[in-house]
């Protein structure tokens, strides 16, 4: 079984923006001080408003954008020379940011991950965007959650965003299990549903969060709460 991380088992929660966003806007200040173009609060909240919606358009067009790339489009908004180690450094930063922030873990998950653990092979499956793999591991981690997956396939690490199949096979030739063995749950039915339908699942089911409304073809069923996974799964398996 495989999982899509952000609103599907975790959610931001109401103080997630207050608590980064500032934090970033810092780093982002001391970059521009650094490189001799010093700017203003509201100079990096535009340049990083503007950085964040081309990623978004980038993802909605399932073109993978880094966060280095992201950062480099910010500070050339800023007007700050391209300089390949400071992106780097700037981006490392950021990622860390939010690494005590405030999250909301979906209804059930702490209930079913283990049962399902237990039975089947876990694995994530989930793009990502300043808050990388490692700091979604260590979300993981810090719910208790993290044991029970045995493979991870987030975008910053492959380097493709969901539809694309092989954000899926990375996931499922970890475990060692064919896409017709296997059930993806996302909340996103443009990239987890079609995006598992094209790479062989069988089943998919849809978390029905703050996209399930989004176009996008029909699950196999519909949850709101992870618990139902544990008397699903067992209606899907083979007589």
């Amino acid at each position: 079984m495989t999982f899509d991380f952000w609103g599907t088992l975790m959610v931001e929660g109401p103080n997630y923006a207050a608590q980064v966003l500032p934090e970033r806007y810092e780093i982002l200040l001391a970059a521009s001080d650094e490189a001799g173009v010093p700017a203003g609060e509201a100079e990096v909240r535009d340049a990083w408003s503007q950085a964040t919606r081309k990623f978004n358009d980038a993802w909605r067009a399932g073109v993978f954008m880094s966060l280095e790339e992201r950062v480099a489009y910010a500070f050339k908004l800023l007007g700050l020379r391209y300089d390949p180690e400071r992106v780097r450094r700037t981006a490392r930063a950021l990622a860390e940011t939010g690494r005590d922030a405030d999250l909301v873990v979906r209804p059930g998950v702490h209930e079913a991950l283990p049962e399902l653990a237990r039975h089947y092979k876990l694995a994530i499956v989930s793009d990502t965007g300043v808050s990388g793999g490692a700091m979604l591991r260590h979300y993981l981690d810090r719910e208790g959650l993290l044991p029970y997956f045995s493979a991870f396939s987030f975008s910053d690490e492959t380097r493709v965003f969901k539809p694309d199949p092989r954000a899926f096979l990375t996931a499922l030739e970890a475990l060692g299990v064919e896409p017709g063995q296997a059930l993806h749950t996302g909340d996103h039915p443009r990239t987890d549903i079609a995006g598992a339908r094209r790479t062989g699942y069988r089943h998919t089911v849809l978390f029905e969060g703050d996209h399930a409304d989004e176009p996008g073809p029909e699950p196999t069923a519909r949850i709101r709460d992870h618990r139902e996974l544990l008397e699903l799964v067992k209606a899907l398996e083979p007589a």
